[in-house]
């Protein structure tokens, strides 16, 4: 036998005006009865308002109650609907397990994004639109209680994202999810919109013998370390000169400013953990006012390059433990730190962190990483973080195509 119905679920549809949620609330106070859960929404003057009740303790019969409510309904020009509910049935409808998925598109981005959810069983419980006056980034809740493989699910929205070349983010409900506090920025590629070391093998003649090594080590026949030894070994002689014509032409990426002006604003602490170079860190690090830059030493002597690297280098590893190192230092939680990267020596710093955010990268990162971001859409983080477009200033999502 079925538990007693004590709980209703009470929904409410129509025109929005000032009072609505207090006329309920009042045949409710006046009843005794409990709100378990509430939501509210309101579309273009169009309410939806939903009441999870609990009858158990009324002063009259549920009928009675109902029908109070069923009668302010119509006076207020409203349409009213409910659903009884068992103890066990509440229990089930509220042990969720909620992920965020949020994606910066058009209507064609949420018929395809939904249709994976429906393919997965993964149920859409909200959807609320992040900017004001266009549908550009859409934040999707969904409960994937019933989902076949959560990897799955979001290696597939993953992939349809790079397709419909939108960005998109798969995050767990969670308390820190909109509390972050540090960002470590991979630098080539990502915070710069250049890869240095080809610069330098350009100046200092050796670009086919660099990019050929540099394709081994993509193809998995070299280790980041002994590549970037390698690499380093044949700029030997390059003048330093020439590093400091490479340094004062670096490019940001595009929207790299902004969100760093925007996120140092509002208290974040930011930093560059590279493969790369230190003489381009650390200028990057004062340039753009960073708190920290962990990056590889080249030794210099005379004016020139060596050809070495000196001390620990920055691999896949020892990335992902400067995330921890750092983290530990400043007292925050790596659910609190976000982790952003293009390639293969970035996976473990993007596992490591509370968000990890590929950007304008494939494959393997993708696996590793919350989100997925295209080029020139670093902005789009911003959003990610919970950060309304007030606290932006004049720039939104809405101001450009996506």
């Amino acid at each position: 036998m079925d538990d007693k119905k004590d709980f209703v679920l009470v929904t409410v549809s129509g025109p929005d005006r000032p009072g609505i949620t207090a006329s309920f609330s009042r045949i409710l106070v006046e009843n005794q009865v409990e709100i378990v859960d509430i939501e509210q929404a309101s579309l273009q003057d169009f309410l939806g308002l939903s009441f999870l009740l609990d009858m158990s303790g009324a002063k009259q019969s549920n009928d009675g109650v109902l029908k109070d409510l069923l009668f302010e309904a119509s006076r207020l020009g409203l349409t009213l609907n409910f659903r009884l509910y068992s103890e066990t049935e509440v229990k089930a409808r509220n042990s969720k397990n909620l992920f965020v998925l949020t994606y910066f598109g058009d209507t064609r981005a949420l018929a395809e994004i939904s249709n994976i959810l429906g393919e997965e069983n993964a149920n859409i419980e909200m959807i609320s639109n992040l900017t004001r006056h266009c549908a550009s980034c859409v934040e999707l809740t969904i409960n994937v209680n019933r989902v076949h493989t959560l990897s799955r699910l979001k290696e597939r929205v993953i992939a349809r994202s790079h397709e419909l070349n939108i960005d998109l983010a798969l995050q767990k409900m969670e308390a820190y999810r909109k509390n972050k506090r540090i960002v470590f920025f991979d630098m080539d590629s990502t915070l710069i919109d250049m890869e240095i070391i080809d610069e330098m093998a350009e100046r200092a003649g050796v670009f086919k013998e660099v990019s050929r090594i540099t394709e081994k080590a993509r193809r998995g026949d070299l280790d980041f370390e002994e590549a970037l030894v390698q690499r380093v070994a044949l700029l030997k002689g390059l003048k330093v000169k020439e590093l400091e014509k490479i340094r004062e032409e670096m490019r940001l990426s595009e929207g790299a400013n902004e969100l760093v002006a925007t996120l140092k604003r509002l208290g974040y602490k930011l930093g560059v953990v590279s493969g790369g170079f230190h003489y381009f860190a650390d200028y990057l690090k004062d340039k753009m006012g960073l708190d920290f830059a962990y990056a590889n030493q080249l030794e210099i002597k005379n004016g020139r390059l060596t050809g070495k690297v000196l001390g620990k280098i920055v691999d896949n590893a020892y990335k992902a433990k400067i995330v921890n190192v750092v983290s530990d230092a400043e007292g925050v939680l790596l659910d609190q730190t976000v982790a952003i990267g293009d390639g293969a020596n970035d996976v473990l710093m993007l596992g490591q962190a509370g968000l990890g955010i590929a950007y304008n990268a494939r494959g393997k990162l993708d696996r590793a990483a919350n989100m997925s971001l295209g080029q020139a859409r670093l902005k789009n983080i911003l959003y990610i973080l919970g950060i309304s477009e007030e606290e932006m200033g004049s720039w939104s999502v809405c101001d450009r195509p996506v």
